[in-house]
């Protein structure tokens, strides 16, 4: 593309834009110039690749077209249109044929250097100097001109002309000295604070300094509407990097953190307040971006890549790759019907520990309550692994025995109890039931020893009983196996069902205990 010089560019656009509109709103005449006193306003001007238009056309009309067919290469140049959307043109990523495209400036250009030159279709340097906010704090030394902010103050600012309240304002020392206890607020023009005489200095909703500033308004009416676009195509296959966006960030060795005193993200998302209802998401990758014509359907490898190797000194991130601060139904969801063929979540890393939990949580650790597992397995364990109670009660799989245990160590045979998976039952101590006591019956004044069940117990039998009946507190499902021995050295007759025991006996002498034990369901 030919150079313009900077004076021919600026001239140009200008004589294209007063024309069509002065600051006042009225019509303006050609502007004075020498280079320009030949310059037919209503046509289509190019000078060194600039391409201006001035008012001649009506608005709506495409008068330039810069529209090569889809997928092919475009006219380079730049092209401003001040008046409707004139430029009709296609997108490298593609259009259909026809003044579907249009624009008001539009910039084509192909790259002409080698590898030893970055170029850039649209270049912006900007520094930013001024500006710079301090908090107000109690006992603190403050000068002349510095830009304060009081946390906790109220101002009035107007706002399409009506006056509104907003809270933590501006304010800036008209002299110098040391903040006492009672900072400014609201909107004064002298406020003694210590030895500082503070005035207000604005809202301080406005003092961000950027470099390029969109601002986008979807009026009643309108169809789709995205304020800013991306179309990144890339044709070739081979070796390369290719970036559609990229972010270098630098905050001069700046510790920042959520409640730090510096705060720095690389990229932030505002907006809310008054009016504001849940949108759908701060971002939203569309199904459309799947190439559902590819034996490989899938638009990307991974959303979000954090790059690093297991031997670098630090990360890219230090803390959490995602940290939610808010008060959200769900930090991380998968919706119903979706297929994660290697699982949910996946951890191939060497982390401490794969999941770790604190706060309250009231309904529990884990609800899988409304999951379905065909096999059957809601959770899957390596072999010779345990879940352990405070490190102080361990349950799992003992590789010392090849048994399940439970107790206090999870390996050798410290163990309370241990089950293998051919039935064995093994325990260290004492093996009893806990449950209600059962009921006697024709045993005369005979009692039951504390802690009988109907697996267990004794009876203490009056002088002379000749019989007792011990029924269940809870009916079997079957007829139990019982054994029975008598201190006197008797043996018992009767018989046993699901609901009771009934035992005959000659007459016992005083002192003698019945000793039972029941087992089935």
């Amino acid at each position: 593309m030919p150079r313009l010089s900077p004076t021919l560019a600026l001239s140009v656009m200008l004589a294209a834009c007063l024309p069509a509109l002065a600051l006042d709103g009225s019509r303006a005449g050609p502007p004075a110039g020498p280079d320009l006193q030949n310059l037919d306003l209503g046509q289509v001007t190019v000078r060194g690749g600039l391409t201006v238009a001035g008012p001649g056309k009506p608005a709506g009309s495409a008068f330039i077209t810069v529209h090569n067919p889809a997928n092919t290469p475009q006219p380079d140049g730049v092209f401003i249109a001040p008046i409707g959307p004139t430029i009709d043109y296609c997108s490298v990523g593609g259009c259909f044929d026809g003044p579907h495209l249009r624009s008001h400036v539009l910039i084509n250009t192909t790259t002409g250097a080698g590898a030893d030159a970055q170029e850039n279709a649209l270049a912006i340097n900007f520094t930013s100097k001024t500006g710079k906010v301090v908090r107000w704090r109690p006992h603190t030394a403050f000068t002349v001109g510095q830009n304060v902010r009081v946390f906790g103050s109220a101002c009035r600012a107007s706002v399409g002309g009506t006056v509104q309240v907003v809270p933590d304002c501006l304010y800036t020392p008209t002299t110098g000295g040391t903040t006492g206890t009672v900072p400014p607020t609201g909107n004064p023009t002298s406020h003694r604070d210590g030895s500082v005489v503070w005035a207000f200095l604005g809202a301080g909703a406005h003092d961000g300094k950027t470099a390029l500033n969109v601002a986008c308004t979807a009026e009643e009416g309108a169809g789709q509407t995205w304020c800013t676009n991306f179309n990144f195509s890339v044709r070739y296959k081979g070796a390369g990097t290719a970036w559609g966006e990229e972010k270098d960030c630098n905050n001069g060795n700046e510790t920042s953190e959520a409640g730090s005193r510096f705060l720095m993200a690389c990229t932030f998302y505002g907006g809310g307040g008054e009016g504001t209802w849940p949108f759908l998401a701060y971002q939203y990758v569309g199904s459309g971006a799947v190439n559902t014509k590819n034996p490989n359907p899938y638009g990307a490898n991974s959303y979000i890549f954090i790059s690093g190797q297991p031997n670098d000194v630090g990360s890219v991130v230090r803390s959490e790759v995602i940290l939610d601060a808010g008060n959200s139904a769900a930090t991380i969801r998968a919706l119903p019907g979706r297929r994660h063929a290697d699982g949910f979540l996946v951890d191939g890393s060497d982390s401490a520990v794969i999941l770790k939990a604190s706060g309250t949580h009231a309904k529990g650790g884990v609800d899988l309550q409304g999951a379905i597992f065909p096999e059957g397995n809601a959770i899957l364990l390596p072999d010779t692994t345990f879940i352990t109670w405070g490190r102080a009660a361990f349950l799992g799989k003992n590789a010392a025995i090849g048994a399940i245990t439970l107790g206090p160590s999870n390996s050798g045979t410290a163990y309370s109890m241990a089950a293998w998976d051919n039935g064995d039952l093994s325990y260290g101590r004492h093996l009893w039931s806990r449950g209600s006591a059962p009921a006697l019956a024709s045993c005369g004044a005979g009692t039951l020893s504390p802690g009988a069940t109907d697996d267990h117990g004794v009876v203490a039998l009056p002088a002379g009983s000749k019989g007792c009946r011990i029924t269940f507190a809870a009916a079997r499902a079957q007829k139990p196996a019982c054994t029975f021995w008598m201190t006197s050295g008797q043996l018992p007759a009767g018989s046993v069902a699901a609901t009771a025991v009934t035992l005959a006996y000659a007459p016992v002498p005083d002192g003698t205990e019945i000793h039972y034990q029941c087992m089935g369901r």
